[in-house]
């Protein structure tokens, strides 16, 4: 099985849980996949469970950073009725990562969801102003 149908799988597991109000826990998609497939047995077992739960852990976290912040969401992962905010948002919880579904994030952590895309923000505009800058003594320098 290829990669592009391992994230597909993964997709459509997340997408599930989600419209269930169920939280995803990355660790727990990945189990899930390696248990689909049957037990890896023989010599050599253990090597093969853990790398290949670590290439699987590789690919949920990409599929579940589909849900980090960006300029532009995906149309299929806004809640609807909003242009920016999102049926579920990656967490860390009892230091596990993990994807709640929106309705299931307390305040406090929506909160710091806002604080972190105002800092986000922030840092942008300072490294947008420090590259102008950069470009403005350039010119001055050259001229």
């Amino acid at each position: 099985m290829d990669e592009f149908k391992i994230r597909s799988e993964m997709h459509q597991i997340v997408a599930e849980n989600l419209a269930n109000g169920i939280v995803v826990d990355v660790d727990m998609l990945c189990l899930g996949l390696m248990e689909r497939r049957g037990a890896i047995e023989g010599e050599g077992a253990e090597f093969y469970r853990v790398h290949t739960f670590k290439d699987l852990k590789r690919i949920a976290k990409s599929v579940i950073g589909k849900y980090d912040a960006k300029d532009t969401t995906d149309a299929e992962l806004l809640l609807p009725g909003f242009k920016h905010l999102c049926k579920a948002y990656p967490m860390k919880r009892q230091g596990k990562s993990v994807l709640v579904p929106v309705d299931q994030c307390s305040d406090f952590e929506l909160i710091n969801r806002a604080t972190q895309l105002e800092d986000m923000a922030s840092g942008c505009r300072s490294h947008a102003g420090e590259i102008r800058e950069y470009v403005l003594a350039r010119m001055a320098s050259a001229a």
